[in-house]
This record gives C-alpha cells, structure tokens and sequence, in this order.
C-alpha cells in the first residue's frame, strides 16, 4: 500500500503576505510623496504666477500713466509760480488726465507715496482734482480716491535723472550733463524717472526706469 502526499492548496504564505503589505506600504508612501510634490509645486508656481501678475499690473500703470503726466505750472496760495511736478525719495506727485479705464474728464494730481511704518507700510495713489490756482478757492478739493497698490512693502525708493543745473557741465556735444539725485523742484521736468519697489515677502523687483511721453516725442 503507497500513500500519496497532500496536495499543497494554492495561495501565499504568511512571508509572501508580509513582503506584499510592505511593498504597498512602500509604494502607497512615494505616490502620496509624489502627489504631495506636485501639490506644493503647483502652489508655488501659482504664487509666483500671481505676484509676477501683480507686479506687471503695478509697473503697468506706473510706466503708462506717469509717462503721460503733464508739463504743467501751478501757482500757490501766496500767488507764486511753482512747478506742479514734485518728487522726493519717498513719494512723486504730478499732474495727468485720469487713466483711460476711469470716466471724468479735466486734469487731476496724482500722488504716489510711501504709507505707515515697519511692516504696515503700503506703496499708494491718491487721486485729486487739480486747480491751477488755489488762491481763488477757499477750500483745498478732496481727494475722489486713494488707494493701495502694493501691500505691505519694506521699502520704495523714487529717483530722478537729468540736468540739475549744478557745476556738472556740458558734455561734447554741448548738453547739459545729467546725473540721478533723490529730489526734484525744477520747472523742467527730469529725464528719467526711477521706481524701486521691495515688496513684503518677495524679492526685490527689477528697477523700474520710464522717461514722461513729453520727453519721449521730443
């Protein structure tokens, strides 16, 4: 008499069931590392999208709109002449048509000026009407706007560029020499205007240099 050996029944081991859980386990963690990747990848190419937008809008509007200022004289309420462009380190005020986007007509005086302190401070515009001569009003007009453009920044920096009829001279042909200097009260208007813009939580932008439209049709 012969006895025959049972059969093995088909399936895994315990070893082959521990190997398999391990592998998935494995695989499972580098899909969901790889989907967290892309997650965070999309997200920080969103910002990037979305500041880059911000400061091509922002630079936009600088470049087109303080490049159509006006080269107009206003007088004070003392009754004396004074150009109506005025620029310092930190702010640059100057006469130009509302923005085509906008409805009114006439001319208003736009400021772009530095607010607030530390970490509160913002890049902004204030728009008001502008008078040629304020003696005759009794009252200073008020602003219809005043807003925000860039939120929060460390610092803005204004610079202008042109002839500042010091001992700088002509150069070969004659032209008066210009150079950059932080303020500007001259009747002429300068050369080039210089924006530099450090926003809160970002890099630095590039410098933002634009020459007004009157200058540039010359």
């Amino acid at each position: 008499m012969s006895f025959s050996k049972p059969k093995r029944e088909a399936g895994f081991t315990l070893i082959e069931m521990l190997i398999a859980t391990v592998l998935l386990g494995i695989m499972m963690l580098l899909l969901t590392g790889s989907l967290r990747i892309g997650a965070d990848s999309w997200e920080a190419g969103e910002e990037r999208l979305n500041k880059a937008s911000r400061m091509f809008i922002v630079e936009s509007f600088l470049r087109r709109h303080i490049g159509s200022l006006m080269p107009v004289s206003a007088v004070n309420r003392a009754g004396e002449m004074e150009p109506a462009f005025r620029g310092t380190g930190a702010s640059l005020s100057y006469v130009a048509p509302l923005p085509d986007q906008l409805e009114g007509g006439g001319l208003y005086r736009f400021k772009v000026y530095v607010s607030g302190q530390d970490e509160a401070k913002e890049l902004r515009v204030t728009i008001t009407p502008y008078r040629s001569a304020p003696e005759t009003h009794k009252t200073e007009p008020e602003p219809i706007d005043d807003i925000a453009i860039v939120d929060p920044v460390r610092e803005v920096r204004f610079a202008y560029y042109g002839p500042t009829g010091d001992e700088s001279g002509n150069d070969q042909a004659g032209v008066p020499k210009g150079k950059w200097v932080e303020s500007w009260e001259d009747y002429q208007l300068p050369t080039m205007i210089r924006i530099d813009i450090d926003p809160m939580a970002e890099e630095p932008w590039p410098s933002l240099v634009l020459a007004p439209r009157t200058l540039m049709l010359r």
